[in-house]
């Protein structure tokens, strides 16, 4: 019997089983919610109602951030976030599951914090828009922090690619929750940050 050196698994076996979890527990959750609904033991409205965001709740109002990227304001918005998810999760998730799910919670919270403090009081606010938008905030600065090359070439491709992304950090279309976008995609900058690996140090042979 012989053996050679061990094969390192490609990125694509690492990085989409966590990016899909993710994406199929909100679609879980959003089916979950769709039977209740029809099943009249839970309408829609009620559970947009207890699981969002509700800015300036109180202290007691605060585990909403944990719960609120899990639900969505209908098919649409699932999909839309799901197709996003996918994608910039995936270009995240190349530097393995751990990145993705650190940048994702560093999203979620940034986000929420974020729309609790600073959203207009009379509203809810819920979807995983926010850890979308942090997924873009890291992929947008993790070359400025990591100075890497590759790093640098993945910033500057996604910039190009999804600079139309940017306007939604600004207030405009009615019934989109901007700040959730802008907060996460601050929360995605710290996380690129944070995450940031140092280049390995040069040895002599």
């Amino acid at each position: 019997m012989s053996h050679g050196p061990a094969k390192r698994p490609l990125p694509t076996g690492r990085l989409l089983p966590a990016t899909l979890s993710f994406i199929a527990l909100l679609w879980i959750v959003h089916i979950l919610r769709f039977v209740l609904s029809f099943l009249g033991l839970l309408p829609d409205q009620t559970s947009w109602s207890i699981f969002g965001i509700h800015p300036g709740s109180g202290v007691t109002g605060l585990w909403t951030i944990f719960t609120a990227p899990l639900i969505h304001g209908g098919w649409g918005h699932l999909l839309g976030n799901s197709g996003s998810l996918l994608v910039l999760g995936s270009l995240v998730g190349l530097q393995g599951p751990g990145q993705l799910w650190q940048v994702s919670i560093i999203s979620a919270l940034a986000s929420g914090l974020g729309i609790w403090l600073v959203a207009p009081h009379n509203t809810v606010h819920g979807g995983a828009s926010g850890i979308v938008f942090g997924y873009l905030g890291v992929l947008l600065f993790m070359g400025w922090f990591q100075r890497r090359p590759l790093s640098i070439l993945l910033s500057v491709a996604c910039l190009f690619l999804f600079r139309g992304m940017v306007v939604g950090l600004f207030p405009g279309a009615p019934g989109v929750s901007w700040q959730g976008h802008l907060f996460g995609f601050l929360g995605g900058v710290l996380a690129a940050r944070l995450t940031a690996r140092s280049p390995a140090p040069e040895t002599d042979p």
